[in-house]
C-alpha cells in the first residue's frame, strides 16, 4: 500500500499552497534559504524562525520537532516546543527536544501559517481516501 503526506496551507499568507511528500524525507521548515520548506522572509513571517521546526516524513508516518524557535510550534493549537527567550540558541540542545507524531487531519501552526496534515493511503480499489477521513472514522 502506498501513502502520501500532504501539507495544505489553510491559513496565512501562503493559503492554498500544498506540499506533497511520497518518499521518506527530513523537511526543515523556516525562513532560511537552506530550509526544504522555505517560508518567505517578509513581515508576514517575522514570527517564523530561520530554522523553526523539523518534519520527519516517512509516509504514512509524520513527526515534528521544534528547533528552538522563539515563538513556538503548535499542533492542534497546543504548543509542542519553543526556546525560552532568555536563552541563546547555542544553549538549546536539540537532541533533548521531544518530537510529536502527527496524524491525518492534524493542524500544524508555524508563525501565521496553519498546515493541515493529510495522510493519503491508497485503498484496495486504487482510490485515495480524502484528507481527515482517518480521524473522522476514529471518532
Amino acid at each position: 500500500m502506498s501513502a502520501t503526506v500532504t501539507l495544505k496551507v489553510t491559513q496565512g499568507p501562503l493559503d492554498g499552497a500544498e506540499f506533497v511528500y511520497r518518499l521518506p524525507t527530513l523537511c526543515s521548515v523556516g525562513r532560511a534559504r537552506d530550509c526544504s520548506l522555505q517560508l518567505p522572509n517578509d513581515d508576514w513571517h517575522r514570527t517564523v524562525s530561520r530554522h523553526h521546526c523539523l518534519l520527519e516524513i516517512d509516509p504514512p508516518a509524520v513527526r515534528v520537532c521544534d528547533l528552538g524557535s522563539l515563538n513556538g510550534t503548535f499542533v492542534n493549537d497546543e504548543p509542542i516546543g519553543r526556546r525560552d527567550p532568555r536563552c541563546r540558541l547555542d544553549d538549546f540542545f536539540i537532541p533533548c527536544v521531544p518530537d510529536h507524531a502527527l496524524e491525518d487531519g492534524d493542524e500544524l501552526r508555524v508563525g501565521e501559517n496553519v498546515f493541515q496534515v493529510c495522510v493519503h493511503t491508497e485503498a484496495e480499489d486504487g482510490e485515495l481516501a480524502p484528507c481527515g477521513s482517518a480521524r473522522e472514522m476514529a471518532c
